[in-house]
């Protein structure tokens, strides 16, 4: 008489589980922070709202952002030491943003066209 063999390990039943992979324990949290031009700019400037018109082309809109928080653009973007470029983060990727002398061109435009 032939033996059942009765000795092979059964794969485990996952109908009775709540999940077949791994527990996650820890969740994703957003966490809305300034950007790092910002945060090292010494005039307190939303860099990153001017920079986006002025890239545009909407340099009077540009100037408006930027005069909101430094009613001297074109001189602030002549004396400034800029550290919001050397905490640029597009440095990384290859070279940071010249923000003083889109500031600096930024307040000229303005003067020339009141």
């Amino acid at each position: 008489m032939a033996k059942a063999q009765t000795d092979i390990t059964l794969p485990p039943d996952l109908r009775l589980k709540t999940g077949t992979g791994p527990v996650r324990l820890q969740q994703p949290v957003y966490a809305n922070s300034i950007p790092p031009c910002n945060h090292a700019c010494p005039a307190g400037e939303n860099i990153q709202a001017w920079l986006d018109k002025a890239q545009a082309g909407q340099f009077k809109e540009a100037w408006s952002i930027l005069a909101r928080d430094n009613p001297l653009p074109a001189v602030h973007g002549r004396v400034c030491y800029h550290p919001c470029e050397s905490s640029c983060n597009r440095g990384q990727v290859d070279t940071a943003a010249s923000i003083h002398a889109i500031e600096r061109f930024l307040g000229d435009q303005a003067l020339e066209h009141r």
